[in-house]
C-alpha cells in the first residue's frame, strides 16, 4: 500500500521487535486484514520461521508473517510499532529507520515510562511520532511464543503533537473490529503518565521487595501508597492532567487485578537480565529534580536496584 493511502489500499504496518507486547498487537493487526511483517533476530527470527508466531492463552492464535532482519525485505509502511525494549529504541530505530519509514510513516511507541517518546522525537522528528499506552497482561514463554494472560486489551495511540492523522485512525479503527479497545485520545502525555504511575511504581516496589501485586497490596500497602504517590506528584508537575482521585483510580485498578501479577521489568530484574530500570524508576528521581519534587522513597528503590543490576553485570 502506498504510504498514507491507508484507506485506499492495504494497510502495511511493521513491528519491530517481536516479544510480548510485539507478538500480541502485531498478531491482532494480522486478525484485522493489515499486511503485518516483523523485525526480529535471533532464536525469536529462527522460531517465527519454522512454527510461525504463536499467541496462547486467552487469545490463542498462529499467524505465519514476513520475519526478518533486513527490514529493506519489508521497505517503507504506513506505521512502524517499535516494540523493543527501551534500551534498544534508539539502536533499532537508527538502524531502520531509513528502509522503513517514508514521508508519512508514523513512529508508535509502546514502552512503559514516559522517556520513550522523545527518544523517537529526536530521531524520527515529532510530527511522526505516535506514543502508545498497552495493557495487556502478556510474556514470553519461549522465543516465537507468547502467553496472553489477559487484562483489558487496550492500546491507546496518539501524536505526540496532539494532531490527527488517518493513518492513526484506520489503526483504531482495525484494533477496534478485532476487540482490542483502542479510542480516540486527545491528550497522550497524561494517557503515558497514567500507565507509569501504574507500572513503574508496581515494578519498582515489586523488584525492591521482590513481591507479589497480592503481597504489595497487603503486607506493603503503606510503602506501595507512598511510591505511587511520587509518581503521580512528578507526573503532575510534568503536566499530566491527572483527576483529583487518581490515587484511588490507581489502587481500584490494581484490586481488579489477580494477585500472582508481576511486572515485565521485576521479571528481568530478579532473573538477573538487563532490564529498563534506566527508563523506569530510575529516570524518576531525575525526572523529579526537573520540577522541584522530592522523590526519596522511588530515590531509595532506584539506588537498590542499580546495585542489583551491577552485581547481575548490568
Amino acid at each position: 500500500g502506498e504510504a498514507g493511502c491507508p484507506m485506499t489500499s492495504r494497510l502495511r504496518v511493521a513491528v519491530v521487535g517481536a516479544g510480548a507486547i510485539g507478538a500480541f498487537y502485531g498478531t491482532m493487526l494480522e486478525k484485522a486484514g493489515v499486511d503485518v511483517s516483523f523485525v526480529a533476530r535471533g532464536a525469536t527470527l529462527a522460531a517465527i520461521r519454522r512454527d510461525g508466531l504463536r499467541i496462547t492463552g486467552k487469545r490463542t492464535r498462529t499467524i505465519h508473517p514476513l520475519v526478518t532482519d533486513d527490514p529493506a525485505q519489508i521497505g517503507v509502511v504506513d506505521a512502524v510499532l517499535v516494540c523493543t525494549k527501551t534500551f534498544q529504541v534508539a539502536p533499532a530505530l537508527e538502524d531502520y529507520s531509513s528502509s522503513l519509514i517514508g514521508p508519512d510513516t508514523v513512529v508508535v511507541t509502546t514502552q512503559n515510562g514516559v522517556a520513550t517518546p522523545q527518544v523517537v522525537a529526536d530521531i524520527v522528528g515529532r510530527r511522526r511520532t505516535c506514543p502508545g499506552v498497552c495493557r495487556e497482561w502478556v510474556k514470553i514463554v519461549e522465543p516465537g511464543v507468547v502467553d496472553d494472560m489477559g487484562g483489558p486489551a487496550s492500546i491507546h495511540i496518539g501524536m505526540l503533537d496532539d494532531t490527527q492523522n488517518p493513518i492513526v485512525d484506520e489503526i483504531r479503527s482495525r484494533f477496534e473490529s478485532v476487540g482490542v479497545t483502542c479510542p480516540p485520545v486527545d491528550d497522550i502525555t497524561t494517557e503515558l503518565w497514567f500507565k507509569a504511575v501504574n507500572v513503574c511504581a508496581q515494578g519498582a516496589i515489586g523488584a525492591a521487595l521482590e513481591a507479589t501485586l497480592g503481597e504489595l497490596l497487603t503486607c506493603h500497602r503503606d510503602l506501595f501508597v507512598r511510591c505511587v504517590r511520587e509518581w503521580i506528584a512528578v507526573g503532575e508537575a510534568h503536566g499530566a492532567d491527572f483527576s483529583p482521585d487518581v490515587l484511588a483510580a490507581v489502587f481500584a485498578y490494581f484490586e481488579s487485578q489477580e494477585g500472582h501479577l508481576t511486572t515485565s521489568f521485576q521479571r528481568d530484574i530478579t532473573a538477573g537480565r538487563a532490564s529498563e530500570l534506566e527508563a523506569q524508576v530510575g529516570a524518576l528521581p531525575g525526572l523529579g529534580d526537573e520540577v522541584g519534587v522530592d522523590t526519596p522513597l522511588n530515590d531509595a528503590f532506584a539506588a537498590v536496584l542499580r546495585a542489583k543490576a551491577a552485581r547481575a553485570g548490568h
